[in-house]
């Protein structure tokens, strides 16, 4: 599940490194357990009126993101790589989040796991530790609710508190037709503004169309994220254009 355009400033010194820490990660547990399925795709967005506290709040951004996810018997693992050419500068964002499921129920709450998120970027790295639960809703393809505690270091717009964050992902298709994304509301912080950031994709499926195995998507993606970065007064309200090959 897409979790992208956080937009965190800033190129990552350690880039390589971190995808080589996933990549063992993926190894290391695959040699142990088993993979039920795998996801892998490459995005191109284009968008504009994004908001960046100090500066005006028409900021413009292509963005080509790398991102994997996969089901696993011990879990699931997501990650991605944004990489932002923008209207003053250029900047590279990094997520890598396993999570391990625990206990697996029959009902509504078909999963409680464990959950751990890096997020890198700014010059800064944050360490999301968390609980949640995978959720069975009838006609979703899938769901999920998780309490972090996240672990912060200060970024360039000023001192950031250790704070809390909710972050709530879904998707549902209808035929080709297809809508997902995630929810992040982070609050409990001393130095920032509770801030809550969502962020839906929809997408329709032009593979069958052009006669493609692999899943072909265009469509839109919205971001509205009240004082963004926890920064008071920066409220953004942008929309791009998505088109996402699956590999």
């Amino acid at each position: 599940m897409p979790k992208a355009v956080k937009h965190n400033l800033g190129v990552i010194p350690l880039k390589k490194t971190l995808l080589t820490l996933a990549g063992a990660t993926v190894l290391s547990m695959s040699a142990q357990a088993e993979q039920f399925w795998a996801d892998n795709s490459i995005s191109i967005l284009e968008g504009s009126s994004y908001a960046m506290p100090g500066q005006d709040d028409d900021q413009s951004f292509s963005t080509v993101t790398l991102e994997h996810v996969s089901g696993h018997s011990w879990g699931g693992l997501f990650y991605f790589v944004d990489h932002h050419a923008g209207t003053d500068e250029n900047s590279t964002y990094f997520e890598f989040s396993p999570k391990y499921t625990v206990a697996k129920t029959d009902g509504i709450f078909s999963a409680v796991n464990l959950a751990y998120t890096m997020e890198s970027g700014g010059g800064s790295t944050n360490h999301l530790f968390g609980l949640g639960t995978d959720l069975k809703i009838p006609g979703m393809d899938f769901a999920s609710i998780t309490l972090f505690q996240a672990k912060n270091e200060d970024t360039a717009f000023g001192a950031v508190d250790d704070d809390n964050q909710i972050t709530v992902t879904y998707g549902v298709h209808f035929g080709d037709v297809n809508i997902d994304g995630y929810i992040d509301y982070a609050f409990g912080s001393d130095t920032a503004e509770d801030n809550i950031h969502i962020n839906p994709q929809i997408t329709y499926n032009l593979a069958p169309s052009l006669g493609l195995k692999n899943k072909l998507k265009a469509g839109i993606e919205f971001s509205q994220w009240s004082d963004k970065f926890g920064v008071k007064g920066t409220d953004q309200s942008a929309i791009s254009l998505i088109l996402k090959a699956h590999l």
